[in-house]
């Protein structure tokens, strides 16, 4: 019976912060993002419920991927993958404004991108993960 009750709360919590990192909207700002193998972008946070701009997050983790579909002419004529991921890691490189997060990395060409990131968020207990997509353009 205790078993069952600490496994109980234990599928809770993580539930309970799932929901936590649901609140929480992570979004690139002036698109199109410029295409550059050291692109530096702006990543807005908010805290959804408030609408308000959430200050002195620590972004742990940050990837860009870029998802490449061979079109359709092309599939059954070349063996291989139908589609090639892109991207890599971003770095943090300033914060121009309250909720503001500068980043930088490697936007290589056109098109549609999407960020994955985690962040320490002030008065959460677990790190905050989402993401955001953006166009590339030149």
């Amino acid at each position: 019976m205790i078993a069952a009750a600490l496994i109980s709360f234990s599928s809770a919590a993580c539930a309970a912060d799932a929901d936590r990192s649901q609140d929480y909207r992570f979004e690139v700002v002036d698109q199109p993002v410029a295409v550059s193998a050291h692109s530096e972008f702006d990543v807005k946070l908010t805290k959804t419920s408030t609408g308000q701009p959430v200050e002195n997050a620590q972004i742990t983790q940050s990837r860009l991927e870029m998802t490449m579909t061979r079109p359709p002419q092309y599939k059954s004529a070349t063996p291989g993958p139908t589609s090639t991921e892109m991207g890599g890691e971003v770095k943090l490189v300033g914060t121009p404004s309250p909720g503001l997060y500068r980043l930088m990395g490697d936007v290589s060409m056109p098109g549609t991108w999407k960020l994955g990131i985690v962040a320490t968020v002030p008065g959460e207990a677990q790190p905050v993960e989402g993401t955001a997509t953006f166009k590339a353009g030149r």
